[in-house]
This record gives structure tokens, sequence and C-alpha cells, in this order.
């Protein structure tokens, strides 16, 4: 009997992609973000981070929150990463402002 050898890449391809998809399709905070690359971009950060064995067990929930975050992240580096010095000093200061509120 051959062995089948499962990859990476095959358990995200079975669990992850669909989930971004959905998000992607879904959720209008996330329409401007390229599939493509978001696949991309989440691949190399599970990669980084994780065994094949923790994303084999992980639930759909944790999995599911994990690319929430990532997405979301992206949106925020690319809101930013359109302002200009002076906005950023300002978003900044607002920042530092709400934390001394809290």
């Amino acid at each position: 009997m051959a062995e089948v050898s499962i990859t990476m890449k095959d358990i995200f391809k079975q669990r992850a992609i669909p989930i971004i998809e959905n998000f992607l399709a879904t959720d209008n905070l996330f329409e401007n973000l390229e599939r493509d690359e978001m696949v991309e971009i989440i691949f190399d950060t599970f990669l980084r981070n994780c065994s094949i064995k923790e994303l084999q067990e992980m639930t759909e929930e944790i999995l599911s929150d994990r690319i929430r975050r990532i997405l979301g992240g992206q949106v925020l580096f690319r809101l930013l990463s359109d302002l200009t010095p002076k906005e950023i000093e300002e978003f900044d200061a607002a920042v530092r402002d709400m934390r001394k509120s809290w």
C-alpha cells in the first residue's frame, strides 16, 4: 500500500482557503483585499507559526479567528500606508489620547 504524504499546503487549501474566500465574499471590511495575495500572506504566516499537526487539529473557530485577524491587520496596514507623515502623527496622538482615557 502506498503511503500518502500530506503537506501543509494541502491542509491549508482544504481548511483555510474556504474560510478566506468566505470572509472576502461576505465581509465588507475585506472587500478591497485581493484573494490570491491574501491566500499567500496567510499561508506564509501559518507556515512560519504553526506545524502541520497544529493546523490539522485547530478548531474551525480558532482557525477562522486567526484568519480574520490577519485579514484585519492587512486592512489596517493598507489604511495606514496611505497616510501622510502628518496624518500618521495625528493618528499616533489620537491613539495615545485614547489609551490615556482607558
